[in-house]
């Protein structure tokens, strides 16, 4: 699968000057010494979030819908459709009468707590047993993020080692076993290798680019085929973007798994697991839906139509460039949802790999077929005599393809940002936003490609609803203070170093956000 791998650190490297200011101006410039006062020592309390963030060791007071988290630089409120758990000594029993007999309830020392009436006393101690709970488990959890000690379980298809929340991998684990009997019922396969894959899904970029030391450079996840094994990693700043990956890389395990030493090549490859990963996991139906646009993969492909480079259908017949997952995709897509050719892609898919008389030659410990063999024979499933007949339908569906759904189009927008195409990304993300896009790192997207231009005023509201969506993130909180410094109606480099500190304090492992704050300091 393609795509960014963050780079870690290794090692410890000596401070630089500018580092050590920005480290001085973390506690200089908090509000709780800014007077001379003497530092408060946070209450012990903790958040657990959904996505498998902590926030340790902070002061955390319950608020209608969510809790606040008091920070040095800024009180950050937390909605709970973020968390899993949050616990806080200070937590008292509280509940507000809703008709007149409830108010006599609680005159009377009643109160309504954990869905049943009690004395007040009663719901206080339980109040306390939950909270002393929820603080051991919370500390679990973190313990766990150490991948020493990482969950591991065996489940009828597959080995699992993972360091993530349960309430997460549980989600994942439910999705492997379905996308396992969807993938071999609609293939009539059955599993032939001797043993079962083991999954690795860790729970942060950090933990997969030191641990799985296999995996090739610039990639999200990936499988390995001699020790089947699956590795990937939860990116909480992009989860669909993370289920795309887990889609695609399965997909690679899967056909491993009822293939045995047949190996489809590179153009074949790559494209199917590209469309398996536009699927679509329905949690409450328990079903996976397939068959959608890759937006992202359409987006490329638009670009490359609209610079006249069309891909030729002999070109990508054995191909093994990057090509093999934006062209190669569309020609798969066009194969499976085609009706007129649905059965035979999926005939062709099939006796490559498994019926006798078709000639396979080694390519290591494994069997594949060779160029000029896999073009005769898509030409005869396809019933098609030369390649541009086959081609010509072929580009003329990718032509009416689209990004119809607000994810896709969420999809395509981010995508063509971080490809640098801000023009054609500022369509499709205002596009998105003017549909309610759901995450926040569109909105994010939006504001980044908007501040590059004249629409400094827009960027700001968009970065501000990122925020609102994802009140922890450090990263939306940097680009604010760097939107808030650039040449505009208003220059509030206060408020930029505030954004600046409090995204230290929330990631403090980044340099960047100290050093920034450091930097406005100094100017």
């Amino acid at each position: 699968m393609e795509g960014i791998r963050h780079p870690v650190a290794s090692g410890q490297q000596a401070l630089s000057h500018m580092q050590l200011h920005a480290l001085a101006l973390l506690t200089l410039c908090s509000p709780a010494t800014a007077q001379g006062d003497a530092p408060v020592a946070p209450s012990p309390g903790a958040v657990a979030l959904k996505d498998g963030r902590f926030v340790l060791d902070k002061q955390i007071i319950p608020k209608p819908g969510g809790v606040v988290v008091k920070f040095k630089s800024a009180d950050v409120f937390v909605p709970d459709r973020l968390i899993i758990d949050w616990f806080s000594p200070d937590a008292k029993v509280q509940y507000e009468a809703k008709n007149e007999k409830e108010q006599k309830r609680i005159d009377k020392g009643e109160i309504r707590f954990n869905g049943r009436w009690m004395r007040r006393d009663a719901a206080t101690r339980t109040l306390v047993k939950l909270q002393k709970k929820l603080k051991a488990k919370i500390k679990k959890q973190n313990e766990r993020k150490e991948w020493r000690n990482a969950i591991r379980i065996e489940t009828k298809n597959f080995k699992f080692a993972h360091n993530l929340p349960d309430e997460l991998f549980e989600e994942l684990r439910e999705l492997f076993e379905i996308y396992y009997k969807t993938f071999t019922k609609y293939w009539r396969l059955k599993t032939k290798l001797a043993h079962k894959p083991t999954v690795h899904i860790y729970s942060d970029a950090g933990d997969f680019n030191q641990i799985a030391t296999n995996g090739p450079g610039g990639v999200l996840g990936y499988y390995h085929l001699l020790s089947n094994e699956l590795h990937l990693y939860w990116d909480r700043a992009d989860p669909e973007l993370t289920i795309d990956v887990l889609f695609h890389e399965t997909n690679h395990m899967l056909s491993d798994m009822v293939n045995g030493k047949f190996r489809y090549p590179r153009w074949i490859e790559e494209p199917m697991a590209e469309y398996y990963g536009a699927s679509k996991w329905n949690k409450k139906t328990k079903k996976m839906e397939m068959g959608f646009v890759q937006a992202g993969r359409l987006a490329e492909i638009q670009d490359d139509i609209a610079k006249g480079k069309t891909m030729k259908l002999k070109n990508l017949i054995g191909s093994t460039s990057y090509q093999c997952y934006t062209w190669g995709w569309s020609f798969v897509h066009f194969m499976m949802e085609t009706p007129k050719y649905q059965k035979k892609w999926k005939k062709f898919w099939l006796d490559i790999a498994h019926k006798n008389g078709i000639k396979r030659k080694g390519a290591g410990p494994f069997r594949t077929c060779d160029r000029d063999l896999l073009e005769k024979l898509l030409l005869k499933y396809t019933g098609h005599k030369k390649l541009d007949t086959l081609e010509k339908e072929w580009h003329a569906y990718v032509k009416k393809l689209e990004a119809q759904s607000l994810e896709g189009i969420e999809a395509a927008g981010r995508k063509l940002r971080s490809m640098g195409k801000y023009t054609k990304a500022e369509k499709f993300l205002a596009k998105a936003v003017s549909m309610g896009a759901k995450s926040p790192h569109t909105y994010a997207a939006y504001a980044d490609v908007l501040y590059r231009g004249s629409g400094w005023s827009k960027a700001l509201s968009m970065i501000n609803k990122a925020i609102e969506m994802d009140p922890l993130d450090s990263e939306f909180y940097y680009k604010k203070g760097k939107i808030l410094v650039q040449p505009g109606p208003v220059k509030n480099k206060k408020i930029a170093k505030q954004c600046y500190l409090l995204a230290a304090e929330i990631t403090p492992d980044e340099w960047k956000y100290a050093i920034a704050a450091a930097e406005i300091y100094e100017d």
